[in-house]
């Protein structure tokens, strides 16, 4: 198998492309269905699990039905929002509100929906037409945007709109324009905000709902804030993506997906097919963790996958999560300790549990009392975060009649410490029960350390982090070999050079159109902004 060029993001992809490589799922046509339908949902997941990808999905399906049902898709991504100087906290909001209706003006414009004269937005904009409204919106949200390149130069930050008045212009669009509703599917759209600007969006998700329009947004667990006006279990249907790996045609669906992608590898998938299966089942349900370890392998042999597995199960995903103390400051104790948990203590006992029974319970799960401390709480919320942990359910009744929240570990991270992790992890497929787990009460002894510690003080001092970080170099970033080359061709090495590009500056490379910039664009945004944010 030679080296192929697969994509670990959704920005890699048009929509046809989307719709290509698209390997559907009863999971993920139910969800797909939902961020179709009315009510308002929030999207839950761990990075690369596929949020973005499912949100294109249910885009590219509501874009092509329109003529139909007369649903119109919205899609508009917030990575940016970490960028926005935060001594104003008005300047959030109105960036917020400018985006979300200068993505609906232009696709509604897309479909036809507004005439050349039309003023069906001019509510928004003293009575201006759509495209000038959809003009003045663009320039504030970008400067706004691009206030951290020059903090003393003056920039408007009033849009003039709030909630309301959007409802109103978008029932109206709907009326004039035979239109039956909106879904506005909203991406990135809490991980990268400190936790009063995660409020203020969730404040305004609560007030857009109407029978004109629904909003969809994707979150990442362990770092959102919903504040005290949103009330989840009221407000919004979560959905947890979180694939059940135990399902007999999970591992089918894992095989399509990098087929799909690159149709050569399935020669060398089908000879090695109980190599492919342990890359897959060690990804636990994440698309783009098997993409980047089936890359990683090259020539798909046990050798390959046992050294990929080494070096990203062991190594990687631990640096990665290790970092985030540097990000979050005010976090990077329990950051520390929940790693220590895990490697020190839970990944031992269950190896243990391994080796010495006489039959092997094969456990991945692990089971925390409600009544745990505060901090030890946040410290496995921030593990889901970076994929370590996946919530499998909560509320949950263990022995003696105690309830908590069960986690089910990465199944890599259970088995990369073994000296044939392959072996290990086709071994560990045969008899997992998610009946059995390994349990913690509310004052075991291991808290001791970390019990103590005030979450409510823990929010980080991040005005200065960007700056920071705008010097450290393009190797850094989580994206294809391919993007990172084609970038220091172009001379954007750093993360500072690349978030202060356009993607006219991308055109000036040799055979690189509007078309190729503006996917170089999304692709390096959407790396810089993920890292900016942990």
């Amino acid at each position: 198998m030679t080296t192929s060029e697969l994509h670990f993001r959704t920005e890699d992809l048009t929509l046809e492309d989307v719709e290509k490589y698209f390997v559907e799922t009863d999971f993920d046509r139910q969800t797909i269905n939902a961020l179709k339908g009315r009510k308002t949902v929030v999207l839950q997941g761990a990075r690369g699990v596929g949020k973005s990808f499912l949100l294109k999905v249910a885009q590219k399906e509501m874009s092509d039905d329109f003529a139909k049902t007369k649903t119109l898709a919205v899609y508009v991504t917030f990575n940016k929002a970490g960028l926005l100087q935060t001594s104003d906290s008005e300047r959030f909001k109105h960036w917020m509100l400018a985006k979300i209706c200068d993505r609906i003006i232009r696709e509604a414009r897309k479909q036809g929906l507004l005439q050349s004269q039309s003023s069906v937005f001019a509510m928004l904009s003293s009575g201006q037409s759509d495209d000038t409204t959809a003009s003045h919106l663009e320039t504030l949200w970008t400067n706004l945007e691009d206030a951290w390149k020059n903090e003393s130069a003056p920039i408007e930050t009033e849009s003039g709109i709030d909630p309301e008045r959007i409802k109103d212009a978008v029932e109206d669009l709907c009326d004039q324009a035979g239109v039956n509703r909106i879904v506005l599917l909203i991406d990135e759209a809490a991980h990268v905000f400190i936790p009063e600007q995660q409020r203020q969006f969730f404040t305004v998700m609560r007030d857009l709902r109407s029978p004109y329009l629904s909003v969809k947004a994707a979150v990442y667990p362990g770092v959102t804030y919903f504040g005290d006006s949103f009330q989840l279990s009221h407000d919004a249907e979560l959905i947890n993506v979180n694939r059940n790996i135990l399902d007999t045609s999970h591992l089918s669906a894992m095989r399509e997906i990098v087929i799909r992608q690159d149709p050569n590898l399935e020669a060398s998938i089908n000879r090695h097919g109980a190599v492919f299966d342990a890359l897959a089942f060690a990804s636990s349900g994440n698309p783009r963790t098997l993409l980047k370890t089936v890359s990683a392998a090259s020539t798909l042999t046990t050798s390959n996958a046992q050294r990929v597995m080494k070096e990203y199960y062991r190594d990687t995903i631990w640096s990665e999560h290790s970092a985030l103390g540097d990000r979050y400051i005010g976090h990077r104790a329990v950051i520390d300790w929940g790693r220590d948990f895990l490697q020190q203590h839970v990944i031992p006992m269950l190896r243990k549990n391994q080796r010495q029974s006489e039959e092997p319970d094969k456990r991945i799960f692990l089971w925390i009392h409600r009544d745990a401390p505060a901090a030890v709480k946040e410290a496995l919320r921030l593990l889901c975060y970076s994929g370590i942990l996946h919530e499998a359910g909560s509320g949950l009744v263990a022995t003696r009649g105690l309830t908590g929240t069960r986690y089910m570990l990465n199944v890599g991270t259970r088995t990369a410490p073994e000296a044939d992790p392959v072996t290990a992890t086709n071994w560990l497929r045969g008899s997992i029960s998610i009946k059995r787990m390994v349990e913690f009460g509310a004052n075991h002894e291991l808290y001791e350390s970390i019990a103590r510690l005030d979450v409510e003080k823990m929010d980080a001092e991040r005005q200065e982090f960007i700056k920071s970080q705008l010097d450290r170099t393009v190797d850094e970033l989580d994206m294809t070999a391919f993007a990172r080359g084609r970038l220091k061709q172009l001379g954007f090495d750093t993360v500072g050079k690349i978030l202060a590009a356009s993607e006219t500056d991308f055109q000036q490379a040799k055979g690189v159109g509007p078309v190729r910039s503006r996917q170089m664009m999304n692709i390096a945004t959407a790396a810089v902004m993920e890292y900016l944010s942990g």
